[in-house]
């Protein structure tokens, strides 16, 4: 694959990590509240675990886009099972994915956004 390709979507990537990251420290009171709406167990822990993953995960991406690739890969998927989830039982509330920035009702917008992402962090993987 070629280089270019991996860095640059290895980068676009990491800051698409780096913005939810920022936007959930922002509000962690508000990131808190939406991810105990969003029926996740322990927010308090969460809270701060998430964001704190989120950029670790850029920072990876950066430095190792095929290491990066695969830790976005594995958050991606497990965030697209969560919202496919809350989605077939019939739960639209906020995912929150962007902080408080992103609070409209959850819909099969969100798993497109997430499976284009996860595209990305796959050719990034491949590197």
């Amino acid at each position: 694959m070629p280089v270019f390709l991996v860095t640059t979507t290895a980068w676009l990537l990491a800051g698409v990590f780096v913005a939810a990251a920022a936007t959930k420290l922002r509000d962690p009171l508000g990131t808190r509240r939406t991810l105990g709406e969003f029926g996740l167990p322990r927010p308090r822990l969460l809270s701060r675990v998430l964001p704190a993953t989120e950029a670790a995960t850029a920072l990876l991406l950066i430095v190792d886009p095929r290491v990066g690739g695969q830790c976005a890969v594995a958050l991606l998927v497990a965030f697209t099972t969560l919202i496919a989830g809350r989605l077939a039982t019939g739960h639209r509330d906020p995912c929150g994915c962007f902080g408080t920035w992103s609070r409209r009702p959850l819909s099969w917008r969100d798993l497109a956004r997430n499976t284009a992402l996860v595209a990305l962090g796959v050719v990034a993987a491949l590197g």
